[in-house]
């Protein structure tokens, strides 16, 4: 048995940052990093001043520079291979292999550190499998993890042209004399192509050796992107499994098993149907229509609706991924449901325009609305009903339950109390970039009905909630976000479930996400240290002057849901 290599591609990444030998005083913290040069157990924390940083260096340049003690250097490689493994003439194993070895060295340190990341994804010819098996080398510590047709547990692609220039750390812009200066790398996309030409190389010869006589199956093997795309086309054919025209979505995400596709004469969306159980004649027209229904979205709905009100629902919104926790037993009744459906319907219509995504505007329906409103509402002897026909009528309505349940909240007030020194902690201001933002934990009734008013969301009725920490980011225009920190796991760490800007808006992915991570972080410290803690929670009738200690937490962690709850 010998191994015949048919292509190789590699391509090494060097670059160096140099130190200075000393400190300025008063010391440049911006332009300055921390490096460790004891060890992990016993660590010595050490700041080196910037001074440069030297990018697209030759191997020769390299060397010169790295063994300097006031330098931060790494040399990065990237290797593809694609070679067969014959015995007897006969070609058993076609293998495409990536490699990446990193090795470095950090300022101030003694010794080279040299890291692997091997992925060799293996067509077994004779037996008609694919194998993916991934190294990953740290030092001496090694692991393999090997998987037998893996499709839909492939992850990231590891011969994707994105992921091996952050394998390589190939960066369009990079600092020069200042750490927080960048200016463009002049050859970032002269070797962006030349790795993409070498990948497509790599790819025609794997296309080349997998083709066979059937001229359509290497027209649409020639045209796939990515190796999985190209081991699930072979596997099929070679498999004899029968798909639709748009197969590939459904492969790659429910690939069923081989054992029980051969149970269903190896017809693809059927198995997956019926190990979902949610075969039916509407399913199979559905998903051999369309090429990429969540088969999780479609059982969620299936569930909530039932087969007939589910085939009114509009088969794009089928298209998204829910991931709600959903308590399907909701109380609806038909007219309910069938309400509910044309308030999703109404999301795609062109004259409406909504700026969150369908599942969040789903989320507050289905666990805010039904699940948390209406119940309560029910429990003081007020019968609601879902009448709401499109998303602009929703939002009406859900306004008005919120009324209703501030209307109940009225006659009493709430407080929640806090330790004086967790208060003194958490509130102190956040400063990034001279933007400041102060923390305000929500503390009574007036506040959580305040926030509720300006930021024109339902936090308000989240006041009898005993174990959630409510804290409202404020700029000094009085720009907001409202976090919901809530207990989590058995040593009940406060973790923040949701930040939402006004209306309901996200706020993660915008400019004041930094502001968010830094509370979560206090939060953290906070929790870590015992700072954090809320000796009780206080319920005053105003009218009697009764007083009772409210008892319990929020109800959907009570029922084991961790779901984003939207205010």
């Amino acid at each position: 048995m010998g191994t015949e290599t048919l292509t190789k591609f590699k391509h090494e990444e060097y670059w160096t940052e140099e130190y200075e030998k000393f400190n300025t005083l008063p010391r440049d913290n911006e332009n300055a990093n921390l490096f460790n040069v004891g060890t992990r157990d016993n660590p010595d924390l050490v700041l080196y001043k910037f001074k440069k940083r030297h990018n697209n260096l030759t191997d020769e340049e390299w060397r010169k520079l790295c063994f300097s003690p006031y330098v931060n250097t790494q040399v990065r490689r990237v290797t593809v291979v694609v070679e067969k493994v014959i015995e007897d003439e006969i070609t058993k194993k076609l293998r495409v292999s990536r490699y990446i070895m990193t090795k470095g060295r950090k300022c101030g340190a003694k010794y080279f550190w040299k890291q692997r990341d091997i992925v060799h994804v293996t067509f077994d010819l004779i037996n008609n499998n694919v194998y993916k098996t991934t190294t990953k080398q740290m030092g001496r510590k090694r692991t393999t993890n090997v998987l037998k047709n893996p499709f839909k547990y492939w992850g990231p692609d590891p011969f994707n042209l994105s992921n091996i220039e952050n394998s390589i750390h190939l960066i369009k812009q990079h600092p020069t004399t200042h750490l927080n200066k960048f200016i463009t790398n002049p050859q970032y996309w002269d070797t962006r192509n030349k790795i993409q030409s070498g990948l497509n190389s790599c790819f025609r010869e794997l296309v080349k050796e997998l083709s066979t006589d059937d001229k359509l199956f290497n027209i649409s093997l020639t045209k796939k992107e990515s190796v999985l795309d190209i081991a699930s086309t072979w596997f099929c054919k070679v498999r004899g499994i029968k798909n639709p025209d748009r197969w590939l979505y459904y492969f790659k995400n429910n690939y069923p098993g081989i054992k029980p596709l051969r149970k269903r004469d190896n017809n693809l969306i059927q198995t997956i149907l019926r190990e979902e159980g949610i075969y039916s004649k509407f399913a199979v027209k559905l998903f051999n229509t369309y090429k990429d229904i969540s088969v999780m979205s479609y059982s969620l709905m299936k569930e909530a609706l039932g087969i007939h009100l589910i085939q009114e629902l509009n088969p794009e919104l089928l298209r998204e991924k829910y991931h709600l926790g959903w308590q399907l037993n909701l109380d609806l009744s038909l007219l309910e449901k069938r309400n509910f459906v044309s308030i999703l319907n109404s999301l795609l219509d062109s004259d409406i325009e909504v700026d969150k995504d369908i599942s969040m505007i789903i989320s507050d329906i289905v666990s805010d609305h039904l699940s948390r409103l209406k119940p309560r509402l029910k429990r003081e002897g007020i019968k609601v009903k879902l009448k709401a026909k499109t998303y602009e009528e929703f939002v009406q309505e859900h306004r008005e339950w919120t009324d209703l349940v501030d209307e109940i909240n009225k006659s009493t007030i709430i407080t929640h109390i806090y330790k004086k020194d967790f208060l003194n902690y958490i509130q102190q201001p956040i400063t990034i970039d001279g933007v400041k933002m102060t923390p305000k934990v929500l503390r009574d009734t007036y506040e959580y009905r305040d926030e509720s008013y300006v930021q024109s969301n339902c936090v308000k009725t989240y006041i009898e909630n005993k174990d959630t920490c409510v804290i409202s980011l404020r700029d000094e225009n009085d720009r907001r976000i409202t976090n919901e920190f809530t207990p989590i796991g058995e040593d009940k760490k406060m973790v923040n479930v949701q930040s939402r800007t006004r209306f309901n808006g996200a706020a993660l992915g915008t400019d004041l996400q930094p502001f968010i991570e830094q509370l979560n972080l206090k939060m953290k410290k906070a929790c870590k240290e015992k700072i954090y803690g809320k000796t009780q929670v206080i319920k005053e009738c105003k009218l009697t002057g009764k007083q009772s200690q409210i008892e319990g937490g929020r109800g959907r962690f009570q029922h084991r849901f961790n779901d984003d709850l939207p205010f």
